[in-house]
């Protein structure tokens, strides 16, 4: 039997193809809109084509086929169109544009989705009503009927979150849609989950907050407007007041501000507390996280407020925001967040006076790039790029080619270093004239930078390689030229003309409008949420019911449990309770470090065992300074190991109680990878990223897990191997007994 091709351009005629192969479509062509994702073969069938040759009936799997099809189509017909403006809408999430197709795409997508049929066995729903459960689900989707699931509704998720987000959105629509078709007994400890999971009133969370009426300031404009600085002047002159910044290096950078200028001001931070001794210290410098919800207070500055947002850590600017005791609240931030701050805000019965703020200092994009040329960086300019190996390949390149001297900034040197390195470029008489960096000098440093060269426009973000989004081009760019600076008027350009044309496109992009804020169930929510639930002994799975059943209000998301629930997985052997695993799955740790989820494991059970444990037995510095990548790494490690010992102290300090030890140490590896850094020696080219390059990544990684695992199972495959081993000499001893009788 021969395939069959219809034609969208010419519907009522169609062509044989000669050669013999399996049935396929390449096309197909519906002429009423009653089609629908979840169709079946025959519902198809009967509303295709006007003349549909007499053997169709040959074509199975129609539904599956005919998404393959219109995916390879959309996939065909966007490479052909492929342009600069593509790639720019691509870094904006608006690859593909909200429509009807893209909902039939997702919809069919949930509906065979073996997850949420598991899902939802897990809580009770049978399996022979699964399937008419989810058809009816997502047909009255499909017409706009159910209230959480509107058009708008998954749409706005949609923007927020790409198609990940409509997922979710899907998933605790239909977990809250099946109980009417369960069990009275499995409805009843449903219910009883879902109020614990109920996270759509988060202002009722903090009543003293709400018990006061509060006066909020939303200060916006780009980089280098002087909107944080109007914010901080209030501060200064406060009687009681805090600052909550999204970095340890700004918490810093203002505790230090504050205190030069006689200010008495303690910082605190999720690894360190420096509290000033006297007897009234007004104000406090604290990361966003470590933000004190209890006393009331004068005046609160909250920076960086469109990180409200983010989809790992937005969760503590909107905890902020709605739990700060204090009489005025000064928000700084881009213009994006000013409609999702107004509708929180009066949400609480608050207004929110914005303020809006002009760059002080001109920024032009330059009309040509470098041509690939390192001969012309010159003095003060601050070349991106976005991979540590690239970073020291490029300051090798730079130095090599125009005999200056680079400085380095990339996020995984501590923020003391950074701050260090900020210094050097800064001072004209340090002898280091161009700064190397990543996209961590976005955010937390005062730089004298005359010009931004991005040495690429794209970057590994974890799971691929994609363009750097565009709030992010635009706040990295915006660092050139800085008011009050020797170089007051800034300029950015590209190494390559190619990403010159992305940055060009970036810096005319308006802001697009923040539609959700994130939330964070805290860790009495979780812990009754687990009573209900005795069966479930991994913690890990616990999160994930909870992330399956909470229900967030519209303007709200559940920030993304991924982490914790990796970090909770890799102590799941570990005998702890679940206010203990809680602060245990919630430290900072970069899952992706395979040496740092092993220490963590060891932590956890020495805390588990009630075990004092010293830093020195984990940490051990050497008096010698790396010269080279491989040596900075380990140091580096080495820095955040002692990281997370200080940041568990504050939490922990039966276990983790040699804190002054761990400053010490702290110090002196802030002191060694900055000695580092000013005597490498690097001379291999730089590197960029490729989709190999991920690739080979991904199978190490891979390969990494399956060694570790192994190895971690070792003693129980050598026990059966010994038993399985014995039980055959036991039948050899039997045959010869039953042989000789």
């Amino acid at each position: 039997m021969r395939p069959v091709f219809y034609s969208s351009s010419n519907v009522n005629s169609y062509r044989i193809t000669s050669k013999l192969k399996l049935p396929n479509i390449e096309f197909f062509y519906f002429q009423n809109r009653i089609i629908t994702p979840f169709s079946t073969s025959k519902t198809l069938s009967r509303h295709a084509s006007p003349n549909p040759p007499k053997n169709h009936g040959v074509i199975k799997n129609l539904s599956n086929t005919l998404y393959k099809t219109l995916s390879r189509q959309k996939k065909e017909e966007h490479n052909t169109k492929r342009s600069y403006l593509s790639l720019f809408e691509e870094a904006l999430g608006l690859k593909v544009k909200w429509s009807a197709d893209l909902l039939s795409d997702l919809l069919l997508r949930f509906k065979s989705s073996t997850e949420i049929k598991k899902k939802s066995l897990e809580l009770g729903l049978s399996p022979s009503k699964f399937k008419k459960v989810m058809q009816k689900f997502v047909g009255e989707v499909w017409d706009n009927k159910l209230t959480r699931c509107k058009t708008e509704t998954l749409q706005s998720a949609y923007n927020a979150n790409g198609k990940e987000g409509v997922k979710r959105a899907l998933t605790s629509a239909f977990l809250e849609y099946i109980p009417e078709y369960m069990e009275e007994q499995d409805k009843e400890k449903y219910h009883s989950l879902k109020q614990l999971s109920d996270l759509s009133f988060p202002a009722e969370w903090h009543p003293s907050a709400r018990a006061m009426q509060r006066k909020i300031i939303l200060h916006v404009g780009p980089t280098n407007s002087g909107k944080t600085y109007n914010a901080l002047q209030k501060l200064e002159k406060a009687e009681s007041g805090i600052y909550c910044g999204p970095l340890r290096l700004l918490a810093h950078e203002i505790f230090d501000r504050m205190n030069n200028k006689s200010i008495p001001c303690n910082l605190v931070t999720g690894e360190e507390r420096r509290t000033l001794l006297g007897d009234h210290v007004p104000l406090t410098a604290s990361t966003i996280e470590m933000a004190n919800l209890n006393t009331p207070l004068d005046v609160a500055v909250i920076d960086e407020i469109q990180m409200i947002s983010d989809q790992q850590r937005g969760w503590a600017w909107t905890q902020a925001l709605l739990g700060l005791q204090a009489k005025e609240i000064h928000l700084c931030g881009e213009a994006s967040a000013v409609k999702l701050v107004k509708s929180i805000c009066a949400s609480l019965n608050e207004d929110v006076e914005v303020r809006e703020y002009n760059r002080l200092s001109k920024l032009v994009v330059a009309n040509e790039s470098l041509n690939g040329d390192i001969k012309k960086i010159q003095k003060g300019d601050c070349v991106v790029t976005f991979s540590r190996k690239a970073i020291f390949g490029l300051k090798h390149e730079i130095e090599t080619a125009t005999g200056l001297r680079c400085a380095v900034v990339y996020g995984a040197l501590p923020p003391e270093t950074r701050a260090m390195q900020a210094k050097l470029f800064n001072d004209p008489n340090s002898g280091y004239d161009v700064l190397v960096a990543s996209d961590a000098v976005g955010m937390g440093l005062n730089l004298n930078i005359r010009r931004i060269v991005f040495e690429t426009v794209r970057k590994y973000d974890g799971k691929d390689i994609g363009y750097v989004p565009i709030p992010q081009i635009k706040q990295i760019a915006g660092r050139a030229g800085r008011y009050g600076f020797e170089n007051s008027v800034g300029e950015v350009t590209a190494l390559e003309s190619q990403d010159l044309r992305y940055v060009q496109k970036a810096m005319v992009t308006p802001s697009i409008e923040l539609e959700v804020a994130g939330l964070q169930p805290t860790m009495e929510m979780v812990e009754q949420f687990a009573h209900q639930l005795p069966d479930i002994k991994q913690f890990e799975k616990l999160l994930e019911k909870f992330e399956d059943l909470s229900r967030v209000d519209g303007q709200f998301f559940l920030c993304n449990f991924d982490t914790q629930k990796a970090i909770a997985k890799s102590i799941e052997h570990v005998d702890l309770t679940i206010p203990e695993r809680f602060i245990f799955a919630t430290s900072p740790v970069n899952i992706s470090d395979p040496k740092l989820v092993t220490i963590i494991k060891m932590f956890a059970k020495h805390y588990s065992e009630r075990k004092p444990i010293s830093l020195n037995s984990v940490v051990s510095l050497d008096v010698k300074v790396p010269e080279d990548t491989l040596g900075l790494s380990h140091i580096e490690l080495k820095h955040r190991i002692i990281m997370l010992y200080l940041w568990l102290s504050y939490r922990l300090s039966e276990t983790f109680l040699n804190i002054q030890e761990a400053l010490e140490m702290k110090s002196n590896c802030e002191t060694i990878i900055h000695q580092s850094l000013q005597s490498m020696k690097f001379s291999r080219k730089r590197h960029r990223i490729t989709k190999s390059d991920v690739k080979d990544s991904k199978k190490a990684l891979k390969q990494s897990k399956e060694r570790r695992l192994a190895q971690e199972n070792k003693p129980k495959y050598s026990v059966k191997i010994k038993t399985f081993g014995d039980n055959l000499k036991n039948n050899d001893k039997l045959q010869k007994t039953t042989t000789t009788t």
